[in-house]
């Protein structure tokens, strides 16, 4: 696996999100959900400036060992000039912030971890992507600017957002996440296997954006609602199983 690749297969996947539909609330193929400053189109040319991050990201993870003290900082410095492409590439808007810092993790902690190893135990991987972002812990306890939605919603509910997605390693998706979709695909469609694993992730994730965007009640309301539907659609999958 090389730069190009993993490349390839993140901006896929940015791809993917947004033509799965429908989303509701969140921006697809068929509606702008909630959002009236983005479509379908922005994410289009939001994803496609992202390309040439990601491949930065490997060849940074390569070049550069994960347990340096200073490597989570150059990272961001990556960061930061793609978040300028994709700023210029959606004439000033936000769609894809958290990827960069997301993605940005994942990808520089798979290359340097694909020094050490032939095959990927995500296990491990999850658990070096942990030990690389532990800085993000002070700082999110350090900080007096509390200027993302993230850091707001962290000084008034305690809750972790994307930093504590990245302190978890990613487990929700690497652990967990990843095995559930490849049993909802052995009778499910693809589109709707990622809805329904939408609906699992929305029913136990904090959504910081939820909670700015309206308030910490209706973020539970919603939680309750995807937790039901997750969980209606996962009996009717096990009756269909049985069947076969």
């Amino acid at each position: 696996m090389n730069n190009k690749e993993v490349a390839k297969l993140a901006t896929k996947a940015l791809l993917y999100e947004v033509t799965i539909s429908p989303k509701a609330g969140l921006v697809s193929r068929l509606s702008n959900g909630s959002h009236r400053d983005m479509d379908f189109y922005t994410f289009i040319d939001s994803a496609l400036s992202l390309s040439k991050y990601f491949s930065e990201c490997f060849i940074y993870g390569q070049e550069n060992d994960f347990y340096s003290p200073n490597f989570f900082k150059n990272l961001r410095d990556l960061g930061k000039k793609a978040e300028k492409e994709m700023y210029e590439a959606t004439n000033g808007i936000n769609t894809h912030k958290g990827t960069i810092f997301s993605m940005g993790i994942l990808i520089s902690v798979l290359a340097g971890y694909l020094k050490e190893v032939d095959e990927i135990d995500l296990k491990v991987l999850s658990e070096k992507i942990k030990n690389m972002c532990s800085p993000l812990l002070n700082e999110l306890e350090s900080t007096n600017n509390f200027s993302t939605y993230g850091e707001k919603a962290y000084k008034k509910y305690h809750l972790t957002g994307a930093r504590g997605l990245a302190l978890s390693g990613y487990d929700i998706v690497l652990l967990d996440g990843i095995n559930k979709l490849k049993e909802f695909t052995k009778i499910l469609d693809f589109e709707t296997s990622c809805i329904l694993l939408l609906f699992y992730y929305i029913s136990i994730l904090d959504d910081t954006n939820i909670v700015n965007r309206a308030n910490f009640k209706t973020l539970k309301e919603i939680q309750m609602l995807c937790k039901k539907l997750y969980e209606e659609n996962i009996k009717s999958l096990s009756k269909e199983k049985n069947k076969k």
